[in-house]
């Protein structure tokens, strides 16, 4: 079962083959943290999607199907969204520019 997240690059969840064993309604249960940001899994029209909520949110904003290459490319990917927008946000409070809030 997946449990955790390491914060370093190399990081993979404990066990993939186990999670893919696991019924639609278990796999609804995995919430993990990477980098502060909380990812959860969520069967939508019988597909397995991946939602991420950065940490000053308190929702999914987020999220992806997984994709035919695996959980661990889309778990892959989902990471590097994480530490793009992680990035991102050190480049703005490094050149002291404000973020807009958002009306949606």
């Amino acid at each position: 079962m997946i449990t955790s997240f390491k914060d370093s690059q190399e990081s993979k969840p404990k066990s993939l083959n186990s999670a893919q064993k696991l019924s639609h309604s278990q796999l609804e249960q995995i919430p993990v943290r990477y980098k502060g940001w909380g990812i959860s899994t969520k069967v939508i029209n019988g597909k397995l999607w991946i939602r991420w909520q950065h940490p000053k949110e308190n929702f999914p904003r987020y999220g992806c199907p997984v994709t035919e290459e695996g959980l661990d490319v889309t778990i892959g990917n989902v990471k590097f969204l994480i530490n793009l927008a992680n990035k991102l946000e050190e480049e703005v409070k490094s050149k002291g520019l404000c973020r807009l809030p958002s009306n949606y």
